[in-house]
């Protein structure tokens, strides 16, 4: 983490070391806003909930036990702030046709031509029920039995919505590589 050890920063941290707190917060800041930025289109919505989730974090700082690596603790309060958030706004949606599930395969030059800039392009384009489940499964390594938990959504709902997710990805990747290879041409 840093040049100091961890749990000595937290404790100073505890002690209201100004310090201390700067050291810390200039460390789990970058972290943090990474994941937020996962959640939210709006780079200023992001760093909202990264503010509320490091005040969290701060405040609760006597609750942490030193059982569980501090980054991934941090990390599950700004998750949850950032689920919170999403809630509050109402602004997880999910959609409920079935039949708009499509088949859509990539060939192996197609996959080359994708760049990492292009695939999260596409992921902020997502709806932000899609975005919420792709990131919760795929980024943050949740089941979808724990994100129908978290969300208060079945576990066939997140199931079905990732696919959903996955599908208008792959839609949204290939228009980027065939408008990518339009400009070539």
């Amino acid at each position: 983490m840093l040049s100091v050890n961890v749990t000595e920063i937290i404790n100073k941290c505890k002690k209201s070391d100004r310090q201390a707190q700067v050291v810390l917060y200039n460390w789990l800041a970058p972290k943090l806003l990474g994941l937020c930025v996962r959640y939210f289109k709006d780079r200023s919505e992001a760093e909202d909930v990264m503010q509320d989730a490091l005040v969290k974090i701060f405040m609760s700082l006597d609750k942490y036990t030193y059982d569980s690596n501090f980054e991934a603790w941090c990390k599950r309060v700004a998750l949850n702030c950032a689920l919170n958030q999403l809630k509050i706004k109402n602004r997880m949606l999910f959609d409920r046709d079935l039949r708009k599930i499509e088949n859509i395969e990539f060939n192996e030059a197609e996959v080359g031509a994708v760049s990492q800039q292009q695939i999260l392009a596409c992921l902020d384009e997502l709806p932000d029920g899609y975005r919420t489940i792709v990131n919760l499964f795929l980024f943050d390594g949740f089941s979808h039995k724990d994100i129908s938990e978290k969300l208060g959504i079945s576990e066939s709902t997140s199931r079905s919505q990732y696919s959903r997710a996955r599908q208008q990805l792959s839609k949204a990747l290939k228009e980027k590589i065939n408008n990518s290879e339009t400009k070539l041409a």
